[in-house]
């Protein structure tokens, strides 16, 4: 929906929402130190710098597009140019033009449609590990203790290609690890869990990264190259078997359709619908740019909850008898 207005991406909105809306201050958000939010900067790089052609175009029929096709680019907001240039002002010429720098984005090994930035600081690589860490580990044990994973594909997805692809680390024994995870016992498979966390967190290394004079960002956190062979079959498995099962893909296309209808539900006639403190923001930004009260609308609901969101799309398009 934000296609034509500057684009819209997760990691890019918690940066606006640090930097400008959280209303701790008028103005700078959470009014956060420097190295605060360049920990939070996965992608340091503005949308315009990155976005590649969308293969497909919506018509009149948009709300059944294919989502794959949309995937946004990692990316800054260019309206957020200020914030990003604040953060970065500390650094050399050398360092802001390097810690830029893009290159075309590689999905499962082809080449996607849009460029990808290259760098994160020291803080941001820690950050990116722990994330990866707890979305393996974690909704892995959430699926097992649901029953949406069987050990039966947990040992074709996981321990073979684990056996077959890498030298087990002498610290992993895949198989009595396999059997704790799947016990009925809770305390055997909070332990098997455990075990993980502590394989991953404690095979992490900090690499040199050259080309940088800012020690924040000349250092990274990395794991070793058997450990994140682990973490990515693991990675897999969760999005194959868990997050890509049709009833999962279900809600998630509910959900998509739900935000597309409120969206132009929004900005058909945002006076009539938008509460007081947002539509007050965009009745001031009618003579600017379309772009900025698309942002505000924008940024109206994606700061709803599921709940929320959910709530108020019955009520403006669920027929009441």
């Amino acid at each position: 929906m934000m296609r034509d207005h500057g684009g819209f991406e997760g990691n890019g909105q918690t940066f606006r929402i640090l930097t400008r809306l959280e209303p701790y201050t008028k103005s700078y958000g959470m009014n956060l130190t420097r190295r605060s939010l360049l920990g939070t900067l996965k992608y340091p790089v503005y949308y315009s710098q990155v976005v590649g052609q969308y293969p497909d175009q919506p018509s009149s029929s948009f709300r059944q597009l294919k989502a794959h096709n949309w995937l946004p680019p990692k990316s800054i907001f260019d309206v957020d140019a200020g914030s990003l240039e604040w953060v970065l002002e500390p650094l050399s010429d050398n360092d802001r033009a390097l810690f830029s720098r893009s290159d075309l984005e590689l999905i499962d090994g082809e080449k996607g449609i849009h460029k990808r930035s290259r760098y994160k600081s020291f803080d941001c690589s820690i950050m990116e590990l722990a994330d990866d860490i707890a979305y393996s580990v974690h909704d892995l044990e959430d699926a097992i203790v649901m029953g949406t994973v069987t050990y039966a594909q947990w040992h074709q997805d996981v321990v073979e290609p684990i056996k077959k692809t890498i030298s087990t680390p002498p610290t992993l024994d895949i198989d009595a690890l396999s059997k704790k995870l799947f016990h009925q016992e809770q305390y055997l498979r909070k332990d098997a869990i455990g075990e993980l966390v502590n394989l991953f967190v404690t095979a992490i290394n900090i690499v040199k990264i050259d080309g940088f004079d800012e020690p924040l960002l000349a250092y990274n956190a990395k794991l070793d190259n058997q450990h994140y062979t682990i973490l990515e079959i693991l990675k897999r498995f969760v999005r194959n078997r868990v997050i890509l099962k049709p009833e999962f893909q279900g809600m998630e296309y509910k959900g998509q359709q739900i935000v597309m209808e409120l969206f132009e539900a929004f900005a058909s006639d945002p006076n009539r619908l938008l509460p007081e403190n947002t539509k007050g923001r965009w009745q001031l930004a009618q003579d600017k740019k379309d772009d900025v009260q698309m942002r505000i609308i924008c940024d109206y609901i994606s700061g709803m909850t599921d709940e929320f969101a959910a709530k108020l799309y019955h009520s403006l398009f669920t027929p009441k008898h």
